[in-house]
Parts: C-alpha cells; structure tokens; sequence
C-alpha cells in the first residue's frame, strides 16, 4: 500500500493549540476518539479505542511546536509496524498540519 500523505490547514489556531491536540489525551479525546489513554511521553504507548477494537501507538519523537512522530505496536495486522507523524508549520493565520501514514507492507 502507499504512504498515506494529508495537508491541512487550521485557520485561527496556533502551534501550541496543534501541538496540545496531538500530545495530550485530553486534546486526542477532542479530536479521534474519546476513549485514549495512555503516555504521551518518548517511550510512552497511546491506547485509542473505538467501541471492539483499537490501537495502539509508541511515541517516538515529541518536537514541541513542530512535530510528533507514533509507530502502531498494536491494532489491525496491516497497521503493526507502520509510523504515523504529523509536521507542524505557521503560514499567516494558519496552522498547516502535514500528516503521514508510512511503511505499510
């Protein structure tokens, strides 16, 4: 499968408010789902929960402002293995949120 790539702009937000929503369970409840818990910490291991199943991601790198970097440790078979990141940058008003999904089999 490809790498799975999004860009996406958040108009009136700032890259403390992005950073905050990718590296809290209180921001990730907000946003995926409600069921997270876990250790956004280098080292810690995110579990996010949808109803029967779910995932679970290993922090790997915590850039503050700038970036934040999982590897899926449990979840579907076609997901174990696979990195998920997301690249923070400021353009004006925005927030642009690049998102990548890498390294299915």
């Amino acid at each position: 499968m490809v790498d799975i790539l999004h860009k996406v702009g958040i108009k009136s937000s700032s890259l403390d408010e992005a950073y905050k929503a990718l590296t809290t369970r209180e921001g990730l409840s907000a946003w995926w789902t409600n069921d997270t818990k876990g250790e956004s910490k280098v080292g810690g291991v995110l579990e996010f929960r949808f109803g029967a199943g779910g995932i679970d991601m290993k922090v790997l790198e915590l850039q503050p402002r700038k970036s934040v970097t999982w590897q899926v440790v449990a979840g579907p078979d076609e997901w174990i293995g696979t990195k998920v990141s997301f690249e923070l940058k400021q353009d004006g008003d925005w927030t642009i949120v690049l998102f990548k999904h890498q390294g299915w089999k």
